[in-house]
């Protein structure tokens, strides 16, 4: 695939792709057509000779804002055998910046939530401004994450602090947690992005490609690989035979529309964190 329609394919003379998720009306939200683009850009940069780092950036206002819940409101759910297929499809083309290769870096501007979130998690470095909010509130709406890398990159308190609540951290709370490489000011950010990627991108290419193929080893060797598996098997179930809270969340979002919805669930929480 060459030709996208939420994404930009760039390469610079620096050997760095440049790959922008390109839905600034809707934040960046994932619907499947970004997901599949964005694994078919990711693979065609980790064969492209003229790569050496990858970086995922946003356009807009935001880096995204999660899965697009419009979309989401009207998927079909009557099989549940069909929906797990659907879910572990997704799941592989989502996760493609941690089966590639190549060094991935999510250049993270001003909200990563959800599926934004666990993006940014997947890859092998986060650079992100400093106005940005991350997390899972998604949860708060009877939405289940995605992929489930949290429970590696903190301790076990700060994982459920963040699941059991579903509140969103700054971009220094999530720097000092781990989920962060790198924080710097929202004018500063496409900078520090590219310093970054160039010395990456001139490290040498296959000592780059083995240790990352390498550490990477280390966590599915520790037991990632079966955890995301069982999760996605609850998420499967979970998705077929949603909680009550999200068949009325779908509801209001199609009667509604999404805003209204979303200030009407939120009401609940107002004042708590």
């Amino acid at each position: 695939m060459t030709d996208y329609t939420h994404l930009i394919y760039e390469v610079d003379a620096d050997h760095i792709c440049w790959l922008t998720l390109n839905r600034p009306e809707k934040l960046n939200a994932m619907n499947l057509k970004l997901i599949a683009e964005l694994q078919a850009g990711l693979e065609r940069a980790d064969v492209d000779d003229d790569v050496n780092v990858i970086v995922i950036q946003g356009a807009g206002r935001g880096f995204c804002a999660g899965h697009d819940l419009d979309e989401d409101a009207e998927e079909d759910r009557t099989s549940i055998y069909e929906y797990r297929a659907h879910y572990f499809k997704q799941f592989e083309e989502f996760t493609t910046p941690w089966r590639i290769t190549k060094p991935v870096i999510a250049s993270v501007n001003s909200i990563a939530i959800g599926k934004g979130f666990e993006l940014s998690l997947f890859c092998d470095i986060t650079i992100a401004s400093e106005d940005t909010r991350i997390g899972y509130n998604e949860v708060r709406y009877g939405i289940s994450g995605h992929c489930m890398a949290l429970p590696w990159l903190v301790n076990m308190k700060t994982a459920k602090d963040l699941l059991l609540t579903g509140r969103e951290l700054t971009a220094a709370e999530a720097k000092e947690m781990g989920l962060i490489t790198e924080v710097v000011p929202l004018d500063k950010l496409k900078e520090a992005t590219h310093t970054k990627a160039l010395l990456m991108a001139r490290m040498p290419r296959e000592m780059q490609r083995m240790h990352k193929m390498y550490l990477n080893r280390v966590y599915e060797m520790q037991g990632l690989k079966t955890a995301t598996d069982y999760y996605l098997e609850q998420v499967a179930i979970m998705g077929a035979n949603p909680v009550p809270e999200y068949e009325a969340f779908s509801k209001s979002t199609i009667e509604k529309g999404l805003k209204a919805t979303l200030k009407e669930a939120n009401a609940r929480y107002e004042g708590l964190g």
